[in-house]
């Protein structure tokens, strides 16, 4: 493959890098400020009284302005990959339905790291049903940060 941006070439792909795979690095950054954000909003949902008083007053300053902007984008960031989490984990049944063939040996080749991924996401899936059940609290905690590590997470799961 060419080395353009967004394209990344493999040096020797008889044995592969076992470390993460390349990122671009104009997205490097949501893995660092997602998770930040929504251990934040974890902080918040079950602390109230740590919400700064910026927050509860009038954005009457530039500062608040900025802050109340940050706050949007980074929410509509985390409301994004909350969306592309939801999607993976819900669609994992269906694939893994789809691919049964396969898995049990009757059929042609499949990747091992799509597999993989996908019985990862139906794990977390049944993890997060059974927190639903047993207290929604627990499972908005982990649901935000399923959210938050997401980039992180998927680029660790395949």
């Amino acid at each position: 493959m060419a080395n353009r941006a967004g394209q990344w070439k493999v040096p020797d792909p008889v044995n592969p890098s076992p470390t993460w795979s390349p990122r671009s690095v104009k997205w490097a950054w949501l893995e660092f400020v997602m998770p930040l954000f929504a251990l934040a909003l974890l902080l918040v949902f079950f602390k109230p009284e740590y919400v700064p008083r910026m927050f509860l007053e009038n954005a009457t300053s530039p500062q608040a302005w900025a802050v109340w902007a940050f706050l949007g984008a980074a929410g509509g960031v985390l409301t994004f990959s909350g969306l592309l989490v939801v999607f993976f984990l819900l669609y994992s049944p269906v694939y893994l339905a789809g691919k049964l063939p396969l898995l049990t040996g009757g059929g042609g080749w499949t990747d091992m790291r799509e597999i993989r991924f996908y019985c990862l996401c139906f794990v977390i899936l049944f993890v997060l049903l059974g927190l639903l059940l047993w207290d929604w609290r627990w499972f908005v905690a982990a649901f935000l940060i399923v959210a938050g590590f997401a980039p992180a997470l998927w680029r660790l799961l395949v």
